[in-house]
């Protein structure tokens, strides 16, 4: 069950000055849906909309689950109705958030850009939230308090970041709407609990302003710190490690090999400190500046790629500082991507056979299997594989006949024979010489395919279910 849902209609207002509510707009967004069980099919579209506002240098700032997939945008303010056309400039589906300009220079006219503020906002605080929510078509304010600030999962991402909780009344629709509190933007409007009652969510300042500092030509992101970790409060754990009473850390327990903490850290050690913030033995470190305890994960989160790092260890009992760098090229891809935006379904047919990658769109529209998830949760790339792939469904077929209840299988091995990802499964079909094609799911079942008789009803496999090619283009 999905316990937060995206806030595509929303609303709010936040204050009687004409600039503020000439600043908020609504955005208008054709979204194309793909069908992953039909994964050569042309998407559906649908309409949504969520609300965005100017900031300075002309732009419009939103959420990414707004316009994510968007084939056509468009925008208006409270007072003029009148549409423009706007396109994504930079988007960041990890923190949920998406630039958008607006060619026509007369869209910005008379409008004064919002300021944000450079401190997040503490617990207790009134704010007002503005955007265009369900219920009307007017520009709408409600007004509450930030309850909590704390590290919580984005629902467009699946990302664990920084997040502020209010009590104002969000709905759909205002996804995207400004936050404000004493005349600047404190947060951004982004996601509701669909349990509770007044229970909303805004990106903060620091989220934002982090996003803002990219590169619109190359976007990167937030730093990944998925590695594996013991927390330390057992008394037992703590004595068998050397650890004195007042002592805190975390015990390492796995470090992914495309992570940057690879070359940095090792099992058995116990983390201290990160850039000599000190951790305790729950794993959270101390923030002066806002008053508040946050899970160590705050610290590397919040840094650039290509920033440097400094760890504080215990080795084998004694006490080590070692330096490093946040690397991109290292930046810790899961083995099973969370969603993936932009992009059309990639997928394989070969003897009727259909492959596909493991992501979590796959996972969340057609195969919420407990395997697959552990795949997706436990998952990690190593230098034997990076990505699982899947045979999803068969085309029924006399070339695959005996094969057609085999579906949702993981595929190991090709001619007894592991593979790194789908590329290099479709190399090793396609560069094999062999009269058969042996396919070996992880659970052992043999799929063994003629390979002349595949190449013989190829074509008519893909005619008889209109399918245009045997690939996705990413794959051709």
């Amino acid at each position: 069950m999905k316990y937060f849902f995206w806030l595509l209609f929303l609303p709010f207002s936040l204050f009687a000055s004409h600039a503020i509510n000439d600043a908020v707009v609504k955005v208008f967004a054709t979204v194309k849906e793909y069908d992953y069980s039909r994964p050569w099919a042309s998407p559906a579209t649908f309409r949504a909309t969520g609300s965005g506002f100017v900031i300075r240098g002309n732009q419009i700032i939103t959420n990414a689950h707004v316009v994510a997939n968007a084939a056509f945008i468009e925008v208006h303010t409270g007072r003029n109705r009148k549409k423009f056309e706007a396109k994504v400039k930079m988007i960041g589906h990890d923190c949920d958030l998406a630039l958008l300009e607006v060619e026509d220079p007369s869209f910005f006219e008379g409008k004064i850009p919002l300021y944000f503020s450079e401190e997040i906002l503490p617990r207790e605080e009134p704010v007002q939230v503005y955007g265009f929510p369900i219920g009307g078509n007017e520009l709408s304010i409600t007004r509450g308090i930030v309850s909590r600030v704390e590290l919580w999962k984005y629902a467009h991402s699946g990302e664990n970041l920084l997040i502020s909780q209010i009590d104002a009344p969000i709905n759909p629709g205002n996804s995207g709407g400004p936050v404000i509190a004493n005349g600047k933007v404190v947060g951004i409007a982004h996601q509701g609990h669909k349990t509770g009652q007044n229970i909303g969510y805004m990106i903060p300042i620091p989220i934002i302003l982090h996003f803002l500092d990219e590169n619109p030509q190359k976007y990167l992101g937030f730093p990944c710190s998925s590695f594996s970790y013991q927390q330390m409060e057992n008394e037992g754990l703590r004595s068998y490690y050397g650890l004195e009473k007042e002592d805190g850390g975390l015990l390492i327990t796995a470090i992914p090999e495309n992570h940057f903490f690879h070359s940095l850290l090792q099992r058995g050690d116990i983390l201290l400190e990160v850039d000599h913030f000190p951790i305790d033995s729950m794993g959270s470190v101390f923030f002066e500046e806002i008053d508040i305890k946050l899970p160590f994960q705050m610290t590397i989160l919040m840094k650039n790629f290509g920033d440097p790092i400094s760890l504080t260890v215990l080795r084998e009992g004694e006490r080590l500082e070692i330096h490093g760098t946040v690397d991109h090229s290292k930046k810790g891809k899961p083995l099973v991507p969370y969603d993936l935006f932009e992009k059309k379904p990639t997928y394989y047919i070969y003897g009727g056979c259909i492959f596909q990658p493991l992501i979590g769109n796959l996972i969340r529209d057609c195969l919420p299997r407990i395997d697959f998830l552990h795949y997706a949760l436990r998952g990690k790339v190593n230098e034997e594989r990076n990505e699982v792939v899947v045979l999803t469904s068969i085309l029924d077929d006399h070339v695959n006949a005996g094969y057609q209840d085999l579906e949702s299988k993981v595929i190991d091995r090709v001619n007894g024979k592991k593979f790194m990802n789908l590329r290099d499964f479709i190399s090793m079909i396609e560069e094999s010489q062999a009269p058969f094609i042996v396919m070996t799911t992880i659970d052992d079942i043999e799929i063994i395919l003629n390979r002349e008789l595949v190449q013989e009803r190829e074509k008519e496999i893909l005619r008889h279910y209109f399918i245009p090619s045997d690939r996705s283009e990413d794959l051709r």
